[in-house]
């Protein structure tokens, strides 16, 4: 995929900002969708890129700071965020019920969001062990607390048959 393809995938879900955003990207792989991301917000937005690997090519953007870390098993040392993005990551988790409530305790509370990038497929294979159709993630993130779960794109896949979805998930505000 081409930074131009990721940045369309998921730039319905960035909600039009009035101050720089922080923003994780957990499985970052090589920094792709952290790129994407950082060429939506406002200048002086940051983005956490973390991954298992060492740190990927992220053409020195000095807004994107990389953690090598497990997002399922670390402590994440970022802020409070205004978001989180998974990015063919997900798939990878096997309890993701309880990774989603884990991971939702680093969001602002009741503003803060999930981009969730995923295969819209529930039959696993040896890389996407767990997978997370567009069906799937309903389930899961309303298990986790989260109201309301919209597609922003789709795409297909050059590597499955299965079209690549990309969704914005939203806690529910208190009233």
């Amino acid at each position: 995929m081409q930074l131009s393809e990721a940045i369309s995938l998921i730039k319905k879900g960035i909600a039009p900002q009035n101050s720089p955003q922080t923003w994780a990207d957990l499985g970052a792989g090589k920094g792709l969708f952290s790129e994407a991301l950082i060429s939506i917000l406002l200048p002086g937005s940051t983005i956490h890129a973390v991954d298992l690997h060492k740190r990927p090519s992220l053409q020195h953007n000095p807004s994107i700071i990389f953690h090598q870390a497990d997002f399922v098993k670390d402590i994440l040392p970022v802020p409070i965020l205004d978001g989180i993005l998974m990015a063919n990551s997900l798939h990878y988790v096997r309890d993701q019920v309880a990774c989603i409530q884990q991971l939702r305790t680093h969001l602002r509370n009741r503003t803060g969001v999930f981009i969730l990038i995923e295969y819209d497929t529930d039959t696993g294979n040896e890389w996407v062990p767990y997978p997370v159709s567009f069906a799937r993630a309903q389930t899961v993130f309303s298990a986790a607390g989260f109201s309301r779960i919209e597609k922003i794109g789709e795409r297909s896949s050059i590597y499955r048959r299965d079209s690549i979805y990309a969704a914005l998930i939203s806690q529910s505000v208190a009233s």
